[in-house]
């Protein structure tokens, strides 16, 4: 399977390179249409996307779930509110909690942006398939998922 080197081991420095190699390459921040005519970049679309997925989420809520901080998820909420994507509310029996929903425009480019993410994984697994196990590809993002939940829990010595 491919001409990539195998490791058996990795040490723990390179293993920390690989993950942060991993986030510099995600976190590239252009501005993508995904369908509908307007771009976005892909925090400002999966923000969206888990406020579809949780309507009447909070922006402290949003923050800790995507470990940013409060005033960088206000900033992109702030242009998902202007763009029309989504409307604050507030909360049945608390005034003073700000809710996050999805009006109509941002359901139809969260569903464009679900489209769109999963045509190019799709492809992008198809080519990880030609270097790596179809199983350990898999196994890789249940790995991920830990990591990902276990790493916001974490406070590094």
């Amino acid at each position: 399977m491919g001409n990539v080197k195998r490791k058996p081991h990795h040490t723990f420095y390179e293993m920390s390179d690989i993950m942060e190699r991993m986030i510099a390459q995600n976190s590239v921040n252009v501005p993508v249409d995904y369908g509908t005519g307007e771009k976005y970049n892909h925090v400002e679309v999966h923000v969206l996307s888990h406020v579809v997925d949780n309507p009447g989420i909070s922006v402290t809520e949003v923050a800790q779930n995507w470990n940013r901080t409060k005033g960088a998820v206000s900033q992109i909420v702030k242009k998902l509110v202007q763009s029309g994507m989504i409307y604050k509310g507030k909360k049945e029996g608390n005034d003073k909690t700000v809710c996050l929903y999805a009006t109509p425009k941002g359901q139809a480019l969260d569903i464009k942006h679900r489209e769109y993410d999963s045509r190019n994984y799709r492809n992008f697994i198809e080519l990880m398939k030609k270097e790596v196990p179809e199983k350990d590809i898999y196994v890789m993002f249940q790995v991920m998922e830990v990591w990902t939940r276990l790493s916001m829990e974490w406070i590094p010595e």
